[in-house]
């Protein structure tokens, strides 16, 4: 059967947040999250760019606000993109 992925939760992007403060490897955060390390690579290298209004290091909080966009807005034009699935709705 096929593997099963989740989102990280709140609680697991501040974890990260503090664990990386502290200086812990990415392969070290993932263990301790019991996550693969790319999934925490991946997590730090999409929310931790500097923007025009935020310059600061990782944010679990600012992460999860992000991510919870990101969302949302990928399902936006999800009908324009496929339109089969347009035709079926």
């Amino acid at each position: 059967m096929g593997q099963h992925y989740s989102q990280l939760s709140l609680r697991e992007r501040v974890t990260v947040e503090l664990l990386h403060r502290e200086g812990l490897s990415v392969r070290s955060i993932a263990a301790r999250l019991e996550r693969s390390a790319s999934t925490i690579s991946r997590e730090l290298r999409r929310n931790a760019k500097p923007t025009k209004q935020w310059s600061g290091p990782y944010d679990g909080e600012r992460a999860h606000r992000l991510a919870a966009r990101r969302r949302q807005w990928d399902t936006r034009f999800k009908l324009a993109r496929q339109p089969d699935l347009a035709a079926d709705v």
